[in-house]
């Protein structure tokens, strides 16, 4: 019976312990493994310390739950009183619990009392009278359970602040995403209102040419009647035998001359005519094709959003936060991988997206440049080199190139110079890759650059290299 009874409260021993463990870890703060101190919730519903949780948002640019990265703030910290409550109340009562508990020397059955520093382990005083652990340094369980809680919490910040930075990270990406979603439904409703704001001064356009076409062959033809009457056609007989003149040789002489007025007028006629209707078609064909390059200017509005891809810069180059802009420096960057897309030798950049069909443009504003070289590279192209003397379409390159005023073409047979009527603000890019084309234009008034032919093979991608 006695033995009975000893095993049942051995059992009731450890279900308490069990508990008492369980309920000490509710109460224990995540960041400094302790009992909780001034206990608060978060807008989530974790509970930490009010002294942690600041502590832990010190330097960060945005506060959130260190357990479930929740957006949070101080304004939002709510005492916890009951969680408070329930730990004092742990503390005074859970003692005597706690203190049954205490782990003891396997070998000597006594409390550990000290922890070895050379041995790292957890000691009783037994183990040092016995000399085991003689001339070792000694911490008292306490000072060593202090000195790991530092340990870990020292190794656990880097691994926070990597989250931070990533969290950081991709709410940046998700703000550019939503700025190019943005952006590419505010041009595309504007460019649908251009080209129909285009259609109808077309429309507006060709009606007024035909009307005043009609206005012209309607002076014309009064003009002829002018004519006509001066050479008294407006009242002429109608043939000879109304012509009231005994003499026949006269009559067959009036006869004649009005024969031959006749063809003199309809060939005048005619010829008039014709001239207008020549100068009618040439206006509404050179109306047309003004309309046409009107509307070919808003393939800058059609343009697609070209994405600069970061690991294929060259050290000496910066790529904007949003990758639409890249800026040439005196300093190479040492900390950046040398991964084998990246340009090493030469300042180049690619665009993140590349093309193996379709027609595709884009606008390159180089305003404010000096030196430049814009175009395609083919994704086989070799950027571990000097690729200047290379920028020829064999080696993969169709680029132009802007230097000191002069602008030329990069072609198989060397530098083609290219006249320019006037210096573009902007470029634009024009790739049609089943028709083997790569154009530049001013993307301002579409004058045309220069054009590179090619039967593309293999993928390429937007090139640039800024002064």
């Amino acid at each position: 019976v006695f033995k009975h009874r000893e095993e049942e409260a051995a059992v009731c021993n450890m279900d308490l312990k069990c508990s008492a463990g369980s309920m000490e870890d509710e109460m224990t703060c995540s960041v400094c493994q302790e009992l909780f101190k001034d206990p608060v919730t978060l807008r989530c519903g974790h509970n930490f310390c009010q002294e942690c949780v600041c502590e832990y948002w010190k330097g960060k640019t945005s506060q959130s739950c260190p357990i479930c990265r929740d957006d949070s703030a101080t304004s939002d910290l709510k005492t916890n009183h009951t969680l408070r409550n329930i730990v004092d109340i742990y503390k005074k009562e859970g003692k005597k619990v706690k203190g049954e508990s205490k782990p003891v020397c396997s070998q000597h059955k006594k409390e550990l009392e000290l922890y070895c520093v050379e041995d790292q382990e957890a000691i009783c005083v037994m183990c040092v009278i016995l000399k085991k652990h003689k001339n070792h340094e000694f911490l008292s369980i306490e000072e060593a359970l202090q000195k790991f809680k530092e340990e870990l919490k020292n190794s656990l910040k880097p691994l926070q602040d990597t989250h931070q930075k990533i969290a950081e990270l991709k709410e940046r990406y998700r703000e550019n995403l939503n700025n190019i979603h943005r952006m590419v439904s505010i041009s595309f409703s504007q460019t649908l209102r251009d080209m129909r704001e285009r259609d109808r001064r077309f429309d507006t356009r060709v009606l007024s040419l035909i009307t005043g076409s009609h206005n012209s062959i309607h002076d014309m033809v009064q003009k002829l009647k002018s004519i006509l009457s001066n050479w008294g056609f407006s009242n002429r007989p109608k043939s000879s035998s109304d012509v009231e003149s005994p003499n026949i040789t006269e009559n067959i002489v009036i006869d004649k001359q009005l024969k031959c007025r006749e063809e003199l007028c309809d060939s005048f006629f005619l010829t008039e005519c014709k001239f207008i209707k020549k100068e009618l078609e040439a206006k509404i064909l050179s109306e047309v094709y003004r309309q046409f390059l009107a509307g070919t200017k808003l393939t800058k509005d059609l343009k697609m959003m070209v994405t600069l891809d970061p690991n294929t810069a060259h050290p000496n180059l910066t790529v904007s936060e949003d990758l639409t802009a890249v800026t040439r420096g005196s300093t190479r960057r040492e900390d950046l991988p040398d991964n084998p897309e990246r340009f090493d030798r030469s300042p180049c950049v690619l665009g993140s997206e590349g093309f193996t069909s379709g027609r595709h443009s884009w606008v390159v504003d180089v305003e404010k440049q000096t030196n430049w070289i814009l175009g395609v590279a083919a994704e086989s192209a070799n950027r571990k080199e000097f690729i200047f003397q290379n920028l020829k379409p064999e080696r993969g390159f169709w680029t132009v190139r802007l230097y000191e005023g002069g602008y030329i073409a990069f072609t198989d047979e060397g530098e083609t110079r290219l006249d320019m009527l006037k210096t573009p603000k902007k470029v634009l890019v024009f790739v049609d890759y089943e028709a083997g084309k790569v154009s530049f234009s001013n993307a301002d008034d579409m004058s045309h650059i220069y054009t590179f032919t090619h039967k593309f093979k293999h993928k390429i991608f937007p090139f640039f290299w800024p002064g």
